[in-house]
Parts: structure tokens; sequence; C-alpha cells
């Protein structure tokens, strides 16, 4: 997001800034007094500083340089008010400049201190940010986890029935799993398991959500999708798997993976249901054969008649 501009430009305001003294210097020139003249020396030095502080750190904490001309035009001023004090003898002089200087590093020292703070503050944020999605995340293959996909389809579910979009979900399981783990080894297993969670991935639209449920089992989440385009994806995965699944590493393994899909029925079904039933259509396709695409019948009450 861009930052905010200033409301008056730079060099208007820096010239504001020193005409801002006329008041005070008129004052001073009027009564002839030597505590006025004091005073107002050092009420624009105050005044100075503290407009300084302001501009130098909203400006600093935007990342813009439109501070210059404000500390150059406030310099002067406290300077100007600096040598008017001095008036009154040559070690106030000293004294106005001195609390100049130590007023302007003060302001650049708090500038730094809070840049340094609000850099802290978004590390810090950027970090638990990346432990969340961290802790979203299956550790083997990278997708989202049982519980993080479940959030998902919560999520997605509402936003469906909100625009009166259909949604279909997908369980896959590859098949023959324990065989390969027993007589290859779990190494070989895990690869199987990144190898064939990225070659989905890959088949997938932006908005489709991929979830390792547990073991070699694996859910999406299709938005937008009736279930005659869920079989369509089903079928695009169980392909694209059987052909690039061939070889993982050095092992010769030919996975397959077998898929059930499920149209969700609209807010009276529990998604508990819509997933046993996505289930259910998996071991069907396992029962079946393995290597192929079982759909549920049931579809919404709107929707077109099973098939």
């Amino acid at each position: 997001m861009a930052a905010p501009r200033h409301p008056l430009r730079p060099r208007l305001a820096a010239l504001l800034t020193l005409l801002a003294s006329a008041p005070a210097w008129a004052a001073d020139g009027a009564l002839g007094d030597a505590a006025v003249g004091f005073v107002t020396g050092a009420t624009m030095a105050i005044a100075g500083t503290m407009f300084v502080s302001w501009i130098v750190l909203r400006d600093r904490i935007a990342k813009r340089r439109t501070w210059v001309p404000f500390v150059v035009a406030a310099g002067l001023l406290m300077i100007a008010s600096a040598w008017h004090v001095g008036d009154q003898g040559p070690w106030l002089f000293l004294a106005g400049l001195g609390v100049l200087g130590w007023g302007l590093g003060l302001v650049f020292w708090l500038a730094k201190r809070i840049l340094r703070l609000l850099e802290e503050r978004d590390h810090a944020r950027a970090e638990m940010k990346q432990v969340k999605r961290d802790s979203e995340r299956d550790a083997l293959t990278g997708v989202l986890n049982r519980g993080a996909w479940r959030s998902r389809l919560e999520m997605l579910a509402d936003d469906m029935q909100e625009a009166g979009r259909p949604m279909s979900v997908l369980f896959f399981d590859i098949d023959l799993f324990k065989l390969v783990n027993d007589s290859l080894g779990h190494a070989v297993g895990d690869h199987c398991l990144k190898a064939v969670a990225q070659t989905v991935a890959e088949e997938l639209r932006g908005g489709d959500v991929l979830g390792r449920l547990g073991g070699e089992e694996f859910a999406v989440i299709l938005p937008t999708a009736k279930r005659i385009h869920a079989i369509a994806v089903a079928e695009r995965i169980r392909t694209a798997v059987q052909q690039r699944c061939q070889v993982v590493g050095e092992e010769h393994v030919e996975l397959t993976v077998s898929v059930g899909a499920a149209e969700y029925l609209g807010p009276d079904e529990h998604l508990d249901a819509l997933m046993e039933r996505a289930d259910r259509a998996m071991y069907n396709a396992k029962d079946s054969g393995r290597n192929i695409v079982v759909a549920d019948l049931l579809a919404p009450p709107n929707g077109t008649a099973p098939t």
C-alpha cells in the first residue's frame, strides 16, 4: 500500500514553519522585555523540536524523505531563536545551540529506535505466519494436513452456499501402498507419497484444495464443481498418476490411485456425511478393481438426476 500523501507540499509547509515564529517575535518587539525574549526563543525552540519530531517520525516510519525540508526550516528557526535568546548573553546562545543539537539528536534516535521496533514487530509477525502455515502443512508432502483441509472445507462450504454455487470433494488412495512399503521400504514409500501429491497438485485449478488425510489417503475440495465436473477432474488425476508415477526415484513402482467423488448436497447435509460419501465411493472403486473413479449418486435437490 502506498504511503499517504502529506496534506501540505513539503516546501510550503517548511516556509510556514519559519513564518510561525512571526507572532511571538512581534510580541517580543512590542514589549521589549528580556524575559519575553527568553520565553520567545525557548518557545520557538521547543515548538520547532516537537514539530520536527512529528514530521521525522511520521515520514521515516513511512520510508519517505519529505521530512528533510522540515528539518532544514525548523533548524533555521531554532538557530534564529537561539540567536534571539543570545541577545541576553552569549552563554544563552550557546545553551540554545546545545538544546537544538540535543533535540535533533533525540529526534533521530527516537526515529531509529521506533523503526527498529517496527521491523522487529513485522519480523515477529512474519515468523508467526510462517509457523501457522507450517502447522497446517503435512511435513512429508507439503500439502494441507487433515485439520487444515477440514477447516478449508468448512470455509468453502459456507462460501459456496452464500454464492449459490456447487461444490464437490474427491477422496483418493494409492493402490497397494502397503505392498510398496513392505517390499521396497518406507523411504521409497515416502518418495511415492510425495510424487503422487505433486502430480495431483499439478492437475488442479488454482482454487482447488489438496490435503493429506493420513497414510496414503488424500482429498481434494473442488469449489464450483458439480458431480460431472468432479468426475472429469478425478479421471484426469487417475490418468496423470498412472502415467507419471511409474518410476519413483530408481524404483519401478507403477503407482495407481482409486478415486471417489461426491457432490455437496447443500446446507442440509453435514460435512462429515459428505466426507463419508466420498470415502465410501473411494472404497467402492478399490473393491471394483482399483485404478478407477467411482462417484456417489446422490445429488442436490435442484441438481440433475443421477446417471
